[in-house]
């Protein structure tokens, strides 16, 4: 079966939103079934890009060695062409990797939260701090859903249902909303997941855009300075792995911001 898909939907005004999957190894060849079963979802105004890659080197999208990849540099084009409000990585994971995506020292250990089963192993949680602070404003809803890498037909019901209730609305507070009365728990974890995020990463990156203005940085450790200042002045809480990777946002920034 082929794996390359893409299909635009509806009309250019916003919301956009955009649902890619297959974007790094072979995941491609299992969230093609989830894009595919969105090509016929109703719009609730706006556009809908669909997109699957075909298989590419795996690079974590944690790892900003990714964005510099082909398959990374594919997806920053569609993440600037389309500047979507909306925004799904589709993903998908092997029974043995999902205590790593659910372990609750993934912050610690990674950066970010860990995902949230909503139901039949589909997990969710927010794209990689890489690239949400640099792409997107604060209030849009850039999110993940990992599935089973041999997805259930109940596995995908569940990816669409998602898509379905992503496509049917037009930001952020509509898509909670909806959420909440299918998954009242996960929406609670994935609220105050928000909340941390608004309060410490999003204030510090930005914090940082304008302190570089005013310092004239010569290499990458006087980076690492000033983002330690920043975040010691502004007393955000972010852990070791946090800091870093508010220094590899600024990066990509600078490079394709």
């Amino acid at each position: 079966m082929a794996v390359d898909f893409f299909k635009e939907m509806g009309v250019k005004e916003p919301p956009s939103r955009l649902f890619v999957g297959g974007i790094h190894g072979k995941e491609g060849e299992s969230t093609i079934h989830a894009i595919m079963s969105a090509e016929n979802l109703h719009l609730s105004g706006g556009s809908l890009v669909l997109s699957n890659f075909s298989p590419s080197p795996y690079l974590s999208t944690l790892n900003p060695l990714y964005y510099m990849s082909l398959a990374g540099g594919k997806l920053l084009d569609l993440i600037r062409k389309y500047q979507p409000q909306i925004y799904l990585e589709l993903h998908c994971y092997h029974p043995d990797k999902k205590l790593k995506l659910t372990g609750k020292n993934r912050k610690e250990l990674f950066g970010v939260p860990s995902l949230v089963e909503l139901e039949n192993g589909v997990l969710i949680g927010s794209t990689s701090p890489l690239i949400r602070s640099v792409f997107f404003d604060l209030y849009d809803f850039p999110f993940i859903l990992e599935i089973p890498c041999q997805p259930s037909p109940e596995s995908l019901e569940v990816a669409k249902k998602m898509m379905e209730i992503a496509s049917k609305s037009n930001n952020r507070s509509q898509i909670m909303e909806k959420l909440s009365q299918v998954y009242p728990l996960q929406v609670k974890i994935l609220s105050d997941y928000f909340k941390e995020y608004s309060t410490n990463f999003y204030p510090a990156f930005f914090e940082l855009k304008k302190k570089v203005q005013l310092r004239d940085l010569k290499n990458y450790r006087d980076l690492e300075e000033l983002v330690n200042e920043v975040v010691s002045r502004g007393s955000f809480n972010l852990n070791p792995a946090q800091i870093k990777q508010l220094t590899q946002a600024y990066l990509i920034f600078r490079e394709h911001g």
